[in-house]
């Protein structure tokens, strides 16, 4: 195995074995679970749309104006949501134990979450249900072909009733032949009815099934914004935990202090390569004033494990020059100071 393929692993399976190996995993969870607050935000608008728009015209371009509101709102409700979520994982996670915090925090998570939830399967339910619309289709089209039928039927009933019977067996056949047409009438009247009732339960059956799939949907948004929101805790927590451990150490609190010098040395990050170094003495009036815990020879061995890196280079006349950014310089500092 190739040394840098070794050091590599090492950071990953030894020093820092939980921040690398769950990064990808976080990442993905997190900002995946923004896609549920999108999709929540998405069905939440039409039901709070339905209510906007019984609203009396009131003053003009109304309609956008709900519309503009109704998405800002529910972007901040659920942006809030969030917040709240994270607020409750951390402090679940930091303290262990129902504390009156944390109660505090479950109870408004519980109505913040359910009333998300109450808005996007409402929503969801006006986005996919066309049952008025079928309704009234069906109401249309059975009344059109019922009067079809009936017209057809009506004038052949009057057609016979004007008929001249002299004889009582013609006045009976004339009626025989009318209550057939009229119960002929009636039976396709009742077809015509059935058939669009049955053709309309079943449609009415989709939208249940539809309102049961979107059912689980708005779960599942649920769930992923929960379980991103709450990983991304854990991982947070559990990155601080780790790093903190390892600072415990004499070897990275030698690494805490070389990056606190560092940023000194480069004032700050505003020395780039070519510039010169500032003098030993100024050097250590900077660590006296941010109150650094460093005594004199650290700050000698700083310097020197920089000309060592090659971070600074020495040229004639002493004249010190920094080689590389600040940013280099610290990624050195930390790579070196790891493996």
């Amino acid at each position: 195995m190739k040394l840098d393929k070794y050091h590599k692993l090492k950071l990953k399976l030894e020093v820092f074995k939980f921040e690398k190996n769950y990064l990808t995993l976080n990442q993905v969870l997190y900002y995946f679970s923004f896609l549920g607050n999108i999709f929540l935000i998405y069905f939440g608008y039409f039901f709070v749309k339905s209510i906007t728009d019984t609203i009396p015209a009131l003053f003009p371009f109304q309609e956008t104006f709900f519309a503009i509101f109704i998405g800002l709102f529910l972007t901040g409700y659920e942006l809030t949501k969030r917040f709240i979520l994270e607020q409750l994982f951390v402090g679940i996670i930091q303290a262990r134990k129902a504390t009156l915090g944390v109660l505090l925090g479950f109870v408004i998570s519980c109505i913040l979450v359910a009333g998300s939830f109450y808005l996007s399967i409402k929503g969801a339910h006006r986005l996919v249900d066309n049952t008025e619309t079928i309704n009234t289709s069906v109401d249309s089209n059975v009344s059109l072909k019922q009067d079809s039928v009936a017209r057809y039927y009506d004038q052949e009933i009057e057609y016979y009733r004007k008929q001249t019977s002299r004889t009582r067996a013609d006045r009976k056949y004339r009626d025989s032949i009318v209550a057939v047409l009229q119960q002929t009438k009636d039976t396709k009247i009742s077809e015509i009815e059935n058939k669009a009732v049955s053709k309309s339960n079943f449609t009415l059956q989709k939208n249940q099934e539809n309102d049961t799939a979107f059912l689980f949907i708005t779960i599942f948004l649920e769930l992923i914004v929960l379980i991103g929101v709450a990983f991304n805790a854990v991982y947070t927590l559990g990155s601080y935990d780790e790093t903190k451990k390892l600072l415990q150490t004499p070897k990275f609190k030698q690494l805490e202090l070389n990056l606190k010098l560092l940023k000194l040395y480069y004032q700050n990050g505003k020395k780039v390569p070519g510039d010169e170094t500032i003098s030993f003495n100024k050097f250590k009036s900077l660590v006296q004033t941010q109150k650094v815990d460093c005594t004199q020879t650290e700050m000698k061995s700083f310097i020197v494990l920089l000309q060592e890196l090659d971070i600074v280079k020495q040229f004639r006349g002493r004249k010190k020059e920094f080689m590389l950014s600040y940013q280099q310089a610290k990624d050195l500092l930390e790579n070196q100071e790891v493996v």
